[in-house]
């Protein structure tokens, strides 16, 4: 009996879960909303959306996440964390093999986006992430053009003698899990993380012999505007971070951390930006001094 063409062209398409934590998204669930659904080439299976209650009037948002046909629960803000508030919807809400990962903030640059990236997950490579990129005149938009190239690549336990720390490196601000190996090997090991949970998972995978992606064809408009303060106090909580795993103590990082710096200055002296050359020497002294000070910390 021939297959109906409606059903080859459900049959074509890639089912997947998403999982989008909110916090204060009153201004930016409009622009959530409309993103997800305008994707091609993609069944969203279940969408979920944590929203960590911080005493606000939820119920406009809640309102258009269940019209949309999504559905959502709540954290309490001292109960929030990144790794676990994840981890339980993948664990207790989400159903398919692959879960994409999105935070409120990021934009898709193509409407295929979500394809590209949960195209790339299969049994071997078990994790991947998206391109970010930044169209702001800021040092934002060098560093993530540096950190998020143009050249799709995977990363196995081969590659982390001559990555070293980077061989980590992966975002959970545009990223895809495959949902069964997540399950398998415990998630985050249920640890309360503040950030750097996508790190922590990314390391798990290479060491217990599964592959990453990163996958240049699904991208994303992602940045933020720190203050110098606010650089520094991030830099010192990733310290603390590091300080409290020290696993990664192991792979070198300095090389990279200059070659970073030496990329954006040699970016904006060739654009002539002003304003990131004048941000240049504070915004990196924020990040070195904040990221030492935390590594200093007690564990």
């Amino acid at each position: 009996m021939a297959v109906p063409c409606r059903h080859l062209f459900l049959l074509s398409m890639l089912k997947i879960d998403v999982v989008c934590p909110l916090y204060r998204a009153d201004d930016e669930i409009d622009a959530v909303l409309g993103g997800l659904v305008a994707q091609k080439n993609i069944i969203l299976n279940k969408v979920v959306f944590p929203i960590t209650d911080a005493g606000d009037d939820l119920s406009v948002i809640i309102q258009k996440i269940e019209k949309a046909g999504f559905v959502h629960f709540l954290v309490p803000l001292a109960d929030f964390s990144h790794s676990l508030t994840r981890q339980t919807a993948i664990f207790d809400y989400c159903e398919s093999d692959a879960v994409v990962m999105i935070s409120q903030d990021v934009r898709f640059a193509n409407d295929d986006a979500l394809f590209e990236l949960a195209s790339a997950i299969d049994g071997s490579c078990v994790y991947a992430y998206g391109r970010q990129i930044c169209s702001k005149k800021t040092i934002e938009r060098y560093i993530r053009g540096k950190n998020y190239g143009a050249k799709s690549f995977t990363v196995s336990s081969d590659d982390v003698e001559k990555m070293q720390l980077s061989a980590f490196f992966a975002s959970d601000a545009f990223s895809a899990y495959h949902r069964p190996t997540f399950l398998k090997l415990g998630g985050y090991d249920s640890i309360h993380m503040m950030m750097n949970e996508d790190m922590y998972y990314a390391k798990k995978v290479i060491d217990c012999g599964y592959r990453k992606a990163y996958v240049a064809t699904a991208v994303v408009e992602h940045a933020h505007q720190y203050t110098l303060r606010q650089l520094y106090d991030r830099y010192r909580l990733t310290g603390i971070w590091f300080s409290q795993h020290p696993q990664f103590d192991r792979y070198k990082t300095t090389d990279s951390g200059m070659r970073l710096a030496t990329h954006v200055f040699k970016k904006a002296l060739r654009d002539l930006n002003l304003r990131v050359l004048l941000r240049f020497l504070p915004d990196m002294s924020a990040r070195y001094l904040g990221m030492k000070k935390g590594k200093k910390e007690k564990r």
